[in-house]
């Protein structure tokens, strides 16, 4: 029968043995992590001190890797740990942004918000104390079940994207042979056309835009009586979105120093974005969502005439301080600085997107409740495209692929290739 393989971290039968002046010698092999085995002695007056003390040798060559990861998990470590490990990766990992890392941690962590509903289903308080054996893929897929059940289907896609990343911590260290997330029921997403707003109701949204600018009420707005007047910027921004197809932080983060007016047409380098981070609040983060993002788009005459009309109003473009992110070396840094804004918020900051969402959403009123500003983003998709193709619309959005831009973007349908006289010869004499 074959020797039992000795487990990594651990160490075979202690042998011991007198020497000639009388002291005891006593030894093991240790398998460290590497794989190899190495021997470990130690000497005392007796036999039974000699491996007294070689197992202090012993125990602290296994304390050496005690903080390593493989010698943390096992079959009965609990998901906290892991929850905890791959939030450390993921924020090690330079191609998951704040945003998303924020995100993922709101998903695990139970808020400490007094204000917070205190039956909101997060990760931790709910798995968090399941050993790895427990986790097994009907009790994963119970959980997520249970938030589809509630109506709340991408919290349950997000919940199963962070459960496959948790449970791979336990693969990657020898806990488990594979990912007990992979075999959960399947989450089909329901294949909707993408919606852009037609000419018509763009005339009739611009019209109403103008109106209650003006004061007055709106379906679903009343008329204006007292407070900070009403802002024309917000209606700005939404042509800088409506002419250039960039998205709305790129929009709030805009600079003077992005565009050249010089050039014909003008255009505009996109080439940062605004972020907001746990616990600090807005940033001009200087780089865009994705490096397909940063580009230079064309502008149409209806924005560059926007644009040189706040330029050249002496009461704009005063600077504007604000946070910064900047990668130096190779790490994200957080500075003060000083940014002539194209789109400041009150008191020379920058302008909050939850705000101005706020805003936008009184200035649409319920008429036009379903446009937003991704809306005018599928207008530029489906009006590019239309001119000419999908992927000169996904450049023109900032997309990586074209299918993104063709599967929530474009609301026009593809055209197929012209084959009717293909067919007209294959079938034509047949149905004569």
């Amino acid at each position: 029968m074959p020797r039992p393989v000795t487990e990594l971290g651990s160490y075979g039968d202690i042998g011991a043995k007198e020497q000639k002046d009388s002291r005891w010698r006593a030894w093991a092999t240790f398998r460290d992590y590497d794989g190899k085995g190495r021997l470990v002695e130690a000497y005392g007056p007796t036999e039974s001190k000699a491996k007294a003390e070689l197992r202090k040798k012993l125990t602290a060559r296994q304390k050496q890797y005690k903080g390593r990861a493989r010698g943390k998990v096992n079959r009965d470590t609990r998901l906290a740990l892991l929850m905890d490990m791959w939030l450390d990766e993921m924020k090690q990992d330079e191609g998951i942004g704040q945003q998303s890392f924020d995100l993922y941690k709101r998903e695990i962590e139970a808020s400490e918000d007094t204000r917070a509903k205190k039956d909101t289903i997060k990760l931790r308080p709910t798995l968090g104390n399941l050993r790895v054996w427990e986790a097994d893929t009907g009790r994963l897929d119970e959980h997520i079940q249970s938030i589809v059940t509630a109506g709340l289907k991408s919290k349950a896609r997000l919940h199963k994207v962070i459960l496959t990343g948790i449970m791979g911590v336990a693969v990657r260290y020898g806990a488990l042979t594979e990912n007990p997330v992979r075999d959960t029921s399947r989450m089909r997403r329901r294949k909707s056309k993408p919606k852009a707003i037609e000419r018509d109701r763009l005339d009739g949204l611009r019209a109403q835009l103008r109106e209650w600018l003006a004061g007055k009420e709106i379906p679903g707005t009343p008329a204006y009586t007292h407070g900070p007047k009403r802002d024309r910027l917000v209606l700005d921004v939404a042509d800088l979105v409506l002419g250039s197809g960039v998205r709305p932080g790129e929009a709030l983060a805009a600079s003077w120093d992005q565009f050249d007016f010089a050039a014909e047409p003008a255009t505009f380098t996109v080439s940062a974005t605004v972020v907001r981070l746990n616990g600090k609040g807005l940033f001009r983060q200087e780089w865009t969502k994705s490096d397909a993002g940063y580009r230079i788009v064309a502008l149409p005459p209806f924005t560059i005439q926007m644009l040189k009309r706040l330029r050249d109003d002496p009461t704009h473009g005063r600077m504007c301080k604000v946070k910064a992110l900047r990668e130096v070396g190779g790490n994200v840094v957080e500075e003060e600085d000083k940014v002539a804004l194209v789109f400041p918020g009150r008191g020379g900051v920058l302008r909050d997107p939850h705000n101005f969402n706020r805003t936008w959403r009184a200035a649409r009123g319920t008429l036009y409740k379903d446009v937003t500003q991704y809306t005018f983003r599928k207008a530029v998709a489906t009006q590019i495209a239309e001119a000419s193709d999908s992927k000169t619309a996904a450049k023109q959005l900032g997309h990586s692929r074209e299918g993104i831009t063709e599967r929530h973007y474009i609301a026009s349908p593809q055209q197929a290739p012209d084959s009717s006289a293909v067919l007209e010869q294959g079938f034509g004499t047949a149905t004569r």
